[in-house]
């Protein structure tokens, strides 16, 4: 066991606004030796909103790229954030790779869904209305399966466990009527 004076001086030292990275370890899983879905489920929701917004006005190839930019700027967009909270221990190069990793599921959750869309561009029976609703349900549905993931790492239970999963299809049924009240 390490002492306190055995640690590397990041864990204690205050970050830029005053907090010790240990004073966080309530509100990161990671932190205590769990896994934070935060940003998988994050990046899922984003992805699927991307192809709402975008919709068929892009051809596959263009809504493949749009989604993998948007999911690259909000993973920078969420290490910046968490850096300057000092939610990963700093600004010290360590620091911000730790806030890199820890925020890549962001940008990777925009993966499927950028591959479902190029791959149906490619199939010439399918229109582009229709790989967009392709990729949408690669979106929800990788959406769905980072928020199981989520619930069975909090070891959630009866009631609790309904409502989360119940709050999870919800929120897969409010984009999907997004898509369908936006109608491009």
């Amino acid at each position: 066991m390490m002492s306190h004076i055995d640690r590397d001086p990041r864990e204690t030292a205050p970050t830029g606004n005053g907090a010790t990275p240990a004073a966080h370890a309530e509100d990161d899983p990671s932190a205590t030796g769990g896994r934070d879905y935060t940003s998988a489920v994050y990046g899922s929701v984003l992805a699927a909103t991307v192809v709402v917004s975008a919709g068929d006005l892009r051809s596959p190839a263009a809504l493949a790229v749009l989604l993998l930019v948007s999911g690259v700027v909000f993973w920078l967009a969420h290490v910046y954030a968490a850096t300057v909270a000092g939610r990963h221990g700093g600004w010290h190069s360590g620091a911000i790779r730790a806030g890199m990793r820890h925020e890549w599921p962001v940008a990777f959750a925009a993966v499927p869904p950028a591959i479902a869309a190029a791959v149906c561009g490619l199939i010439p029976v399918v229109t582009v209305a229709g790989g967009v609703w392709v990729a949408l349900a690669v979106a929800i549905f990788e959406q769905q399966l980072w928020g199981y993931a989520a619930v069975r790492n909090a070891k959630l239970t009866g009631a609790d466990l309904t409502r989360t999963m119940l709050l999870n299809m919800l929120m897969g049924v409010i984009i999907i009527a997004l898509k369908v009240a936006v109608g491009h």
